[in-house]
C-alpha cells in the first residue's frame, strides 16, 4: 500500500489565486450550462446564453471548455457525478432499488437536472450528436448495473431464480420504467413521480421475492 500524502504538503492545498478562481468559475459556467441544455438542448442553448447568465462572454467561456462540446462533456459528467451522490453507496442488488426511490426523489427536486438528461437522451440518440457516445455508454453501463442489480438479488436470496433471458428483460423493463415515468411528471408537474415509481417496486418485489412458507 502506498504512504497517503502528508497532509501538511503541497499536494493537500487548497487552490489558491487565480487558479481557485478559475476552478468555481468553472463550476459556476457548468452549472449554469445545466440549466441552459436542460431547457435549450444542445443546438438551442447557445454560449451567448450561457455567458450571459454568468457575466461573461462567449470568448471565455471557450476559453474555460475548449469548445462548446467540451462544454457540453463538462456538464454530462457532471450530471453523473451528482446522481450518484444523489443515490448513495455502496448498493447491491435489493438494496439498489431503494437509492433508485433516491434518485426520483432527488429529480422532484432538481427538475433542471432531470430536463437535461431527458433532453440530451433524446438529441443524442443521432450518431453525429457530440453526446452520442456519452449517452450511449451510459446507457450501457445503467442497464449492466441494472441486470447485476437482479444477480445479486437472486444470490442474496431476495428474488427467485431467473434465466438470464429474463434477467435481461427485467434490466430493461426497469430502465424504460424510470425514464417513462420521468418524462410523464416533466410533462405534468402534478404527477407524483416518487409515488409511482415506489408502487412499481413494491410491485416488481412482489412478483420476483421468494416464496416463504406461511410463519416462517
Amino acid at each position: 500500500m502506498t504512504a497517503s500524502p502528508d497532509p501538511s504538503g503541497p499536494a493537500q492545498r487548497s487552490p489558491r489565486g487565480p487558479y481557485k478562481k478559475g476552478i468555481e468559475r468553472r463550476r459556476e459556467v457548468v452549472s449554469v450550462a445545466m440549466d441552459v441544455f436542460g431547457q435549450h438542448g444542445f443546438k438551442g442553448g447557445t454560449l451567448q446564453r450561457v455567458a450571459e447568465r454568468v457575466g461573461l462572454t462567449p470568448a471565455a467561456v471557450l476559453k474555460l471548455f475548449g469548445s462548446k462540446e467540451g462544454l457540453l462533456i463538462a456538464v454530462l459528467e457532471h450530471w453523473g457525478e451528482v446522481t450518484s451522490q444523489a443515490m448513495g453507496s455502496p448498493n447491491r442488488g435489493y438494496e439498489l432499488l431503494e437509492a433508485f426511490k433516491k434518485l426520483m426523489r432527488y429529480h422532484t427536486r432538481h427538475r433542471g437536472l432531470l430536463e437535461l438528461y431527458v433532453t440530451m437522451a433524446a438529441e443524442a440518440t443521432s450518431a453525429d450528436h457530440p453526446a452520442h457516445e456519452f449517452m450511449t455508454r451510459r446507457y450501457g453501463a445503467t442497464l449492466a448495473t441494472m441486470r447485476r442489480l437482479f444477480r445479486d438479488a437472486i444470490e442474496d436470496g431476495h428474488f427467485r431464480p431467473l434465466a438470464e433471458e429474463e434477467i435481461d428483460g427485467e434490466a430493461e423493463w426497469l430502465l424504460a420504467t424510470m425514464d417513462g415515468l420521468e418524462i410523464q411528471f416533466l410533462l405534468n408537474p402534478a404527477f407524483d413521480l416518487e409515488r409511482s415509481f415506489a408502487a412499481f417496486v413494491d410491485r416488481l418485489v412482489a412478483r420476483l421475492s421468494v416464496s416463504r412458507p406461511s410463519g416462517s
